[in-house]
């Protein structure tokens, strides 16, 4: 069996553990002097290429909630709350909340900074910057605590490490080999 198709064997059987567990996405959102916080959990990590809807009714965005002026907002019971991703990255988050008695819809734009925007989609009612920290639980317990980001490559990384030095060593091998003969 060549060394190529071992790899491809190692990167396969590897894929679907890859790809359990639920991913928390930690957000800090800056607007001048105000900051505010965010935290989105999904079912499942989302697709690395491609558009991906995670919403609560399809049950892959289990939690969104956001702290803004020490005052939480939970919308993880809100049945139209989504959040779209972009090749893996989280492109637009949209959610309603009740203010008094008018019920009101939001869409946070998330690409080189946020903007939150209110009915009026032409003028953000507040715009800033952002940081996002992704958290992954392996399995599928979402409500077990996710640990800390690590400066640990993730295991696509390191398969992918160990497959191109894997190439190499073979190649060499084979022209040292040749050289010998």
């Amino acid at each position: 069996m060549s060394l190529s198709r071992i790899a491809l064997a190692v990167a396969l059987l590897a894929a679907p553990a890859l790809h359990a567990g639920t991913v928390t996405y930690h957000m800090t959102f800056t607007s001048g002097s105000h900051t505010g916080a965010a935290t989105l959990t999904l079912a499942s990590p989302p697709a690395s290429s491609g558009v991906t809807s995670a919403t609560v009714a399809n049950q892959q965005l289990q939690h969104l909630s956001f702290t803004v002026a020490n005052q939480t907002f939970d919308f993880s019971s809100d049945p139209s709350a989504s959040a779209r991703f972009i090749n893996g990255q989280i492109s637009k988050i949209n959610f309603g909340q009740v203010a008094g008695q008018a019920p009101a819809s939001y869409t946070l734009v998330l690409s080189n900074g946020f903007s939150l925007y209110g009915s009026d989609l032409a003028r953000p009612l507040v715009s800033g910057s952002f940081n996002l920290t992704p958290s992954f639980v392996p399995g599928d317990n979402a409500t077990t605590v996710p640990p800390p980001a690590s400066p640990t490559p993730e295991p696509r990384t390191l398969i992918l490490l160990v497959t191109a030095l894997l190439a190499a060593g073979f190649l060499l091998f084979r022209r040292g080999r040749a050289a010998h003969s």
